[in-house]
């Protein structure tokens, strides 16, 4: 069983004020990776946002549907939908996923995968989980077991104090929306977030 988890931070899908700021300083916060996606915006407004970020943070930054500004930007790579066709990229490759059997599917070509929704969600209402927590277990122990296999993210209801279940589950890490950008300050909420699953990985330690 892992003793703690990775941390990504997925943007709201709406724009927001002052967000380039908010990824910037959740960045200089130590988010190490931070998945830009807004499927209502445009290429170009997009490209906008990435302008009012620096440029030192692009390579930490993940793009969903907008692949063709990977030619214009130095990003991390390109996170595809779970019914995309898998894109030919020299950077990183992501994906969400829906169900677990879908694990078995091309992911020892991809470098993580997005999992979820693991509980209700956060942000979108009436997003629940389409299976057990047990059927999730059963799946991610048979997954660790792979010598060639990417990191599995759990998305969807990833609150603080369901950290000890995803640790128990066999996640390698979560993927955060709601839970940052749905309170008054994100970047405050990130560090407390890095507080909690600093917490448990002492309390796991402890009691092992």
């Amino acid at each position: 069983m892992r003793n703690s988890l990775k941390i990504t931070v997925i943007s709201s899908p709406n724009f927001k004020n002052q967000e380039a700021v908010m990824i910037t300083r959740l960045m200089e916060a130590g988010l190490e990776k931070f998945h830009l996606r807004k499927p209502e915006a445009s290429a170009n407004e997009i490209a906008s946002l990435l302008e009012e970020i620096p440029s030192v943070h692009h390579p930490k930054i993940m793009i969903h549907r907008k692949i063709e500004l990977l030619e214009d930007y130095k990003l991390g790579g390109y996170h595809h939908r779970s019914d995309e066709k898998l894109k030919e990229i020299s950077s990183s490759r992501s994906r969400s996923l829906h169900k677990p059997r879908e694990l078995e599917i091309e992911t020892d070509i991809l470098d993580y995968v997005f999992l979820g929704p693991v509980f209700s969600s956060v942000s979108k209402a009436g997003y629940k989980p389409k299976m057990s927590l047990s059927q999730l277990k059963s799946c991610l122990t048979n997954h660790s077991l792979k010598k060639k296999r990417p990191d599995v993210y759990a998305l969807g209801g990833i609150r603080k104090n369901k950290i000890s279940t995803v640790i128990e589950l066999g996640f390698d890490g979560v993927a955060l929306l709601g839970s940052i950008w749905g309170k008054p300050d994100p970047v405050h909420a990130y560090k407390d977030f890095m507080k909690s699953i600093a917490h448990q990985r002492l309390y796991t330690s402890k009691n092992c």
